[in-house]
């Protein structure tokens, strides 16, 4: 009898266990929460916060990173660069790829702090391959995923950032962008569901992430593609990520330049540069769109370019905050670049300067883009200039799941609103709940420095009810209506308990 109560009990265990990695697995586009009534008031059980933060550390233990370097002429932004990545300690190595021939480099130019172990290789060229060397650099790594950017950016204060982004999604491009060129790239965007085309292009020199078969792959197809215009695979920047056929996740952020990062010529002043990229953009699209048309019978055989997205989570605006500690997010676009008709006979020109943002859109947005809700100034918002609509939110994601945290917002928008908007946590991003209660969470009213009324509202999820105080992110959703008032997001800011004033 024993015996059958055990072989009973071992079958329940494995049917809850294998019931909740589907509940993990499951890919939600739009935030929704699983217990949908509001009564209900169970939060997270303790299995799956043990599991969700085993998946966190399997995630890093799987994503291992290298970084890239290249060098040209300016070696001293060269090692300014390496000690940043160095000191961060977030990489397995970092290769050196010098495109100069005429000198060559050693490693020990670069060990400048030798209490970090860390593996650094330098490989130098016979040749300069400019843009291609950034993918050949990648295609040597040890590591499933490279890190990327110009020696003459700054990306240390987005590095963790970007890296959990990746985590989270790493079957597609991570890039970090400036406001304009943000707005740019959401209009260099293709769709086409007749023959699977859902690309976008992105820049990755100022900090990206993407998969090292990705980067191999990359050599094979400008070589095959390419053979018969060899001088634009210097330019392979511009084919990389319409190539990928899937729209990059990039941050939107104020980038800088690494001290004295503007020594020497660089590659984009040279001769004939415009007209090269020009006649890039125009042959990245024409050739993948060409791809897939000829494909679409489904033959897999004949597939040159992946038809599938690889994505995770919908298409959305991110900033993370000044001290590397969250992201802040949104689905709501300043450009709805899925409807966006294309037709390659008169629209291959749309990724080239030809086709540059103007007007009042962009002056929107860049006056209240994302960065307004990370830049610790209340007095600067992010607005999305029009009615707040059923199911758009903003959220936060903290990198990691954390327990008892606290986080305050200012908001902009009416007390109204915000009491109308459902607070949704999530280990994943995927999976959300709804927190019913407002424990924990205390709201005053105060004036901004442009006399404004807002509201700023301190969560304590140390006094969440249990099972609601682990989360990695937390949505703000308007799920119920569409509301005659816009969304107003001034300032997040994690607190800590000593910051924490009674209300």
């Amino acid at each position: 009898m024993k015996k059958k109560y055990g072989i009973i009990f071992i079958s329940l265990a494995l049917f809850l266990l294998l019931h909740q990695i589907y509940r993990f697995r499951q890919n939600i586009e739009q935030i929704q929460s699983y217990y949908d009534d509001k009564h209900v008031n169970i939060g997270f059980t303790e299995f799956e916060l043990l599991q969700a933060k085993q998946y966190e550390i399997d995630l890093i233990q799987k994503y291992k990173l290298s970084a890239i370097v290249l060098h040209w002429k300016r070696s001293a932004s060269v090692a300014r660069a390496v000690n940043n990545l160095v000191n961060s300690k977030l990489f397995k190595e970092i290769v050196i790829w010098n495109n100069n021939p005429e000198i060559t480099l050693e490693k020990t130019q670069f060990q400048q702090n030798t209490s970090v172990l860390i593996d650094i290789r330098v490989i130098n060229s016979k040749e300069n391959l400019k843009d291609e060397a950034k993918y050949r650099a990648c295609a040597e790594a040890n590591s499933i995923a490279c890190f990327y950017a110009d020696d003459d950016w700054d990306a240390s204060f987005y590095l963790k950032s970007l890296i959990a982004d990746f985590r989270a999604d790493p079957y597609i491009l991570h890039s970090v962008t400036d406001p304009g060129t943000f707005y740019t790239n959401l209009m260099w965007s293709y769709f086409d569901k007749n023959i699977n085309l859902h690309t976008g292009f992105s820049w990755i020199g100022c900090g990206s992430i993407f998969l090292r078969e990705y980067a191999q792959r990359h050599i094979e197809y400008l070589h095959t593609y390419l053979k018969n215009n060899r001088n634009l695979i210097h330019l392979s920047d511009v084919f990389f990520s319409i190539w990928l056929n899937d729209i990059p996740s990039q941050f939107n952020m104020d980038i800088r330049n690494l001290p004295g990062s503007h020594t020497g010529a660089s590659f984009s002043s040279s001769s004939n540069f415009l007209q090269y990229q020009h006649q890039s953009s125009v042959l990245a699209i024409r050739i993948l769109e060409h791809n897939l048309r000829w494909n679409q019978s489904n033959n897999t055989v004949n597939i040159k370019f992946s038809r599938t997205s690889k994505r995770r989570f919908p298409y959305y605006i991110k900033s993370s905050n000044p001290n590397d500690e969250f992201i802040f997010y949104t689905n709501i676009l300043p450009i709805d670049i899925e409807h966006i008709p294309f037709n390659i006979s008169k629209d291959f020109e749309r990724g080239t300067r030809n086709n540059l943002p103007s007007g009042p859109g962009i002056s929107f947005f860049a006056s209240h883009t994302t960065l307004s809700a990370v830049d610790n100034k209340p007095s600067t918002c992010w607005r999305i200039g029009r009615n707040t609509r059923q199911g758009e939110f903003f959220a936060m994601d903290f990198l990691y799941i954390r327990t008892n945290l606290s986080f305050a917002l200012i908001i902009g928008h009416t007390r109204e609103l915000q009491n109308n908007i459902d607070m949704n946590l999530s280990f994943d991003g995927l999976l959300w709940i709804t927190y019913p209660s407002k424990k924990g969470i205390t709201i005053r009213s105060q004036n901004s420095t442009s006399n404004k009324l807002q509201y700023m509202i301190i969560f304590n999820s140390s006094q969440f009810n249990h099972g609601f105080r682990s989360f990695r992110y937390v949505a703000f959703n308007a799920s119920k209506i569409t509301y005659l008032e816009e969304l107003q997001v001034c300032d997040v800011k994690i607190i800590t308990t000593t910051n924490i004033k009674t209300l």
